[in-house]
């Protein structure tokens, strides 16, 4: 091999590197991204389930061994200072 093919093959084996570890990266949060969405999502709806005086709680085991735990309670709004 002559020096210009091993340069050539140096720089492309840097660039597809970086070019793979870019586009994991981006991968990873276009995943974290779409699975908060969810997240909103699933709480939103909840929050809209809520009567008025109402009270609700949610209680979630993930696969992932983490553990979520909501209680939320509506009250009646205080008057604001104008």
């Amino acid at each position: 091999m002559d020096t210009t093919s091993v340069v050539v093959l140096t720089v492309v084996s840097i660039v597809t590197g970086k070019a793979s570890l870019l586009v994991g990266l981006w991968l990873r949060l276009r995943w974290h991204t779409r699975h908060e969405q969810i997240r909103r999502q699933h709480l939103a709806s909840v929050t809209a389930s809520i009567g008025e005086d109402g009270q609700v709680e949610v209680l979630e085991d993930r696969s992932d061994g983490h553990r979520v735990r909501i209680k939320i309670t509506r009250t009646s709004g205080g008057t604001t200072a104008a």
